[in-house]
């Protein structure tokens, strides 16, 4: 009893003066007739803010940093199944009560639960999948979801200095603060009953749903971020990427995924794999694009810029390195073991490089071979979920033969020309379209006669410039890939040269300071 009566004490010290300053203002506004004035704007601030309130604590709204809920550049498809884990457990948060979430129990609990989802999804078979983890790799990922959340708190005024005290504390206020509104509301119609009932109706109905709504917001934008931002890091963590260090990762994936500048020295260079059975003419097209990107790309970047591609991506185009891949053998009678074994040697070959163009010999009447070698490439990705799948395109060259039909005389639309060859060729093309896998959505014809060439320029150089961005990506997983999975012995070893290097080069500048000043002549 006592701690109750001191409760009220010290509710009514609280509360008491404000309740003091309603009532003397009430009564001063009625004597001057202007208490439905004031009670009908005091109604229209409420609806106000009600209305306002529920629109710009929601997290798609400028009043709070909008989450990036798009899978990362760097994640591969099973990255991307991992983050749908993530994705559900911010989820998890509406159902939290509101209390709860100002504890910073539930975050720690909250990363325990994610870091071992996750972990399971990489590592099904383990009896203890986070235990194999390395403990730099873990406090990596920690200290990027830091920075990230620092910066994302940055972002709403005051968040940097918030602590789990104050969130409580904000919690208890606004709950006091509610009460003595309450308290206002019920006592205003005794004064003046039309605006006291319409000022009841819209706390009752509105102010008070959007005032909780708000502080719910606000808290579950946080508990969202943390999971966000906490999980995205954790993948990274699990799939081996992290490996690298900290800062060899931000210098690696921090920057525009639209930007066509090089990441790294080692991705300064696409590789771009020409593929194709032996004769479909894969030398014959890589001169071709050399002496094509040569030239006036003027068309090319206005064909970009139409499209909402970067121009820069022509530089790439530019310095793109061009691989020319042994080809595989074909049969029409019946595929040989000699067969396979080429294909597959191409197959090995041709997932190494960051793009590929599948060359294929439009003349001849069954494209097996070609559709065989694009399924083995294909799975062989599948077999290798921890990799992003190559942007490919294929090309389908010897148009310009007479197989397709009267005289060559580009230019043409494959697409919706009526001219005998353009229906032939077009034919064709949808053909080879419907029996290549899916990952192979891109099929452009060309023909290469010395004298007349169609189809590099207008058709081959665009479609190829609008993979690259994809392709950047593919390098960038690849080379993160590579150094992740590199034996500890091979890192061990890279560290110690590293370390020895340096001792050997600090050693070599101090003796080169002491012999120059050993040579140097006194002064005066």
């Amino acid at each position: 009893m006592i701690k109750n009566w001191r409760a009220w004490v010290l509710l009514l010290l609280l509360v008491g003066p404000f309740l003091a300053y309603i009532g003397f203002g009430t009564i001063w506004l009625y004597e001057r007739k202007w208490l439905w004035t004031a009670g009908s704007l005091w109604v229209a601030s409420g609806i106000g803010f009600a209305v306002l309130a529920a629109r710009w604590t929601k997290a798609t709204t400028p009043l709070l940093p909008p989450l990036d809920w798009d899978a990362p550049h760097t994640f591969t498809a099973f990255d991307r199944k991992a983050w749908e884990i993530v994705e559900s457990e911010a989820d998890q948060g509406d159902l939290i009560a509101l209390e709860a979430l100002s504890e910073i129990d539930i975050y720690i609990e909250t990363s325990r639960r994610l870091a071992r989802k996750l972990a399971v999804h990489y590592h099904p078979l383990a009896a203890d999948p986070i235990g194999h983890v390395p403990i730099v790799e873990f406090l990596t990922a920690m200290e990027l979801a830091a920075e990230d959340l620092n910066r994302l708190c940055h972002q709403v005024p005051g968040g940097d200095l918030l602590t789990a005290a104050h969130w409580k504390q904000a919690v208890q206020v606004a709950g006091y603060v509610q009460k003595a509104n309450d308290i206002y509301s019920y006592l205003l119609p005794i004064f003046s009953p039309i605006t006291g009932l319409a000022r009841l109706g819209t706390q009752q109905w509105m102010v008070k749903p959007a005032w909780k709504n708000m502080q719910q917001n606000l808290l579950r934008w946080f508990y969202r971020a943390f999971v966000n931002r906490l999980g995205m890091h954790l993948i990274e963590l699990y799939s081996g990427r992290l490996a690298i260090g900290t800062g060899q990762y931000r210098r690696l994936t921090r920057k525009s995924v639209r930007s066509a500048q090089p990441v790294d020295g080692e991705l300064a260079t696409l590789v771009v794999a020409v593929a194709g059975a032996r004769g479909a003419g894969k030398t014959r097209l890589i001169e071709s694009l050399k002496l094509a990107r040569g030239g006036d790309l003027s068309l090319l970047k206005a064909r970009l810029v139409a499209a909402g591609l970067d121009e820069a991506l022509i530089e790439r185009l530019q310095t793109a390195q061009l691989v020319e891949l042994p080809g595989y053998t074909t049969n029409p009678g019946g595929e040989s073991a000699r067969d396979r074994a080429t294909r597959r040697e191409a197959v090995e070959q041709a997932v190494e490089a960051d793009l590929m163009i599948l060359v294929i010999d439009g003349r001849r009447d069954t494209h097996a071979a070609d559709v065989a070698f694009a399924q083995a490439w294909d799975l062989w990705y599948v077999e290798h979920p921890r990799l992003e799948i190559a942007p490919a395109m294929a090309v389908v060259t010897m148009v310009d033969k007479p197989e397709f039909g009267g005289e060559w005389a580009p230019p043409y639309n494959w697409a919706t020309g009526h001219r005998s060859r353009e229906l032939a060729v077009r034919a064709r093309l949808e053909a080879i379209r419907a029996a290549l896998p899916p990952t192979i959505n891109e099929v452009v014809a060309v023909g290469l006669p010395e004298a007349s060439e169609y189809g590099i320029a207008e058709l081959l150089l665009p479609a190829l410039a609008s993979l690259f961005q994809r392709a950047e990506r593919t390098a960038l997983i690849r080379h993160l890939h590579r150094v992740s999975t590199r034996s500890k012995a091979s890192r061990l070893v890279s560290q110690v040269g590293q370390q020895g290097r340096s001792l050997w080069e600090s050693l070599r500048a101090a003796r080169g300071k002491r012999k120059t000043g050993a040579t140097t002549p006194p002064q005066g």
